[in-house]
């Protein structure tokens, strides 16, 4: 009996087998695909989140440029009751809008160029036409609106203030102005008491003031502005994108002063 038995099991034996090659390859063929596709699905998920994180840092510095605006223009309305003396945000509105003072950076009205940049180098680049040198771009200092103070609030467009950003349109501050490692900070005073107001670098974003005027003659506007128009520009690159992705935005302030005879 344990004859039979033994013989059995050894005939059992004979024809049980492993897996062959070609069944372990497929295997990891497989598997390659379906960890493939994963980490795809994975990677995809991650650039969306990133961009959607990015487009929305956009959105946030954009606002606080335009909420800015809107606080100077009703900054220098309010005043107008006011002796010209006393008018003290007078001098930070003239600078954006009046081209006739020092350092004035409005545009006459023009055909303002679009958003449609080949690459986000191209608006930094001084010998393109319409770069941001050329229609007089700038920022402001969100974070220390001083109207004693014009050249510290309205920052001009300058080759070591402005530049194409690496991550997301953004504004740098620092404690000094320089764009240093050990003083560059999202805060606005830190613990030790160091304030961050001053503006280290404008990356990816610029404001372009275009003055718009009521009375046309043969096509060509002329008279006082009766509006100004701030163009808000961003350019930069998403996770994954071969194109530049931008946001603009148009901020319509009215002439505080053309307001003022309307009275």
């Amino acid at each position: 009996m344990q004859i039979i038995k033994k013989a059995t099991t050894m005939a059992r034996a004979k024809f049980r087998r492993g897996d062959t090659l070609i069944e372990v390859i497929f295997a990891i063929s497989v598997f390659s695909l379906v960890a493939v596709i994963s980490l795809a699905a994975m990677n995809d998920s991650i650039e969306t989140a990133q961009g959607s994180l990015e487009v929305t840092m956009a959105r946030n510095e954009i606002d606080a440029q335009a909420e800015a605006l809107r606080f100077i223009h009703n900054s220098f309305l309010s005043e107008r009751e006011y002796a010209e003396s006393e008018q003290v945000y007078k001098a930070l509105w003239k600078r954006l809008t009046d081209s006739n003072v020092a350092g004035g950076l409005a545009n006459d009205y023009t055909d303002v160029p679009d958003l449609n940049y080949s690459d986000c180098k191209v608006p930094y680049d001084n010998s393109q036409p319409n770069s941001i040198q050329s229609v007089h771009g700038f920022v402001v200092n969100t974070r220390k609106i001083d109207p004693t103070n014009v050249n510290d609030t309205i920052i001009p467009y300058s080759q070591t203030k402005f530049s194409p950003t690496s991550l997301y349109p953004r504004i740098i501050y620092s404690n000094t102005g320089n764009l240093n490692n050990d003083q560059n900070s999202d805060d606005d005073i830190l613990a030790s008491g160091q304030k961050y107001t001053t503006i280290a670098s404008a990356e990816g974003i610029w404001i372009t003031t275009i003055a718009g005027v009521k009375n046309t003659s043969n096509s060509v506007y002329t008279g006082v502005p009766e509006y100004y128009d701030f163009h808000i520009r961003t350019c930069w690159y998403a996770p994954g994108a071969n194109v530049p992705s931008t946001i603009g935005t148009i901020i319509r302030l009215y002439n505080p002063e053309l307001l003022e005879k309307a009275k």
